[in-house]
């Protein structure tokens, strides 16, 4: 059993049929998304994602706590520094021993996964869903 998501290979973009259905059928019609956890530098986590302590700084303090998890996220974080994947979902097929980011599952089988009424329209997934785990109040906060 794997340990860490990480620790799964990645499908490049253009190569992700296969490990779709494969992840399609070991959730049982359901996608399977790794944990997108997201740090913030401007507040302070407010410890409450149950995240080991050790992990709260995972990318470093100059980059911030990790007090957000993205679900369903087909864009990146927009933060200073980040890594290239950062704030993206990825969709796991632990039978395979993979992974690849949902954008790229998206963009490959369009329809498929998001249903044809949102991608005739969009033609991507355009939404995705937060949780806020800052120490502090939030100052203000615009998308």
């Amino acid at each position: 059993m794997t340990k860490s998501v990480r620790e799964l290979s990645v499908a490049r973009a253009g190569h992700t049929r296969k490990l779709i259905e494969s992840a399609l059928e070991d959730g049982g019609g359901v996608l399977r998304l790794a944990p997108c956890w997201v740090p913030r530098s401007f507040l302070q986590p407010g410890r409450r994602l149950r995240l080991d302590p050790k992990d709260l700084y995972a990318y470093g303090l100059d980059r911030g706590g990790i007090d957000e998890r993205w679900f369903a996220s087909t864009i990146p974080a927009a933060n200073e520094g980040r890594v290239p994947d950062e704030g993206f979902s990825y969709v796991v097929a632990e039978s395979r021993g993979e992974r690849c980011l949902l954008k790229h599952a998206i963009d490959e089988l369009g329809a498929a996964i998001v249903g044809e009424s949102i991608w005739s329209k969009y033609r991507r997934w355009p939404v995705f869903a937060k949780f806020f785990d800052k120490m502090g109040t939030v100052p203000q906060y615009m998308h």
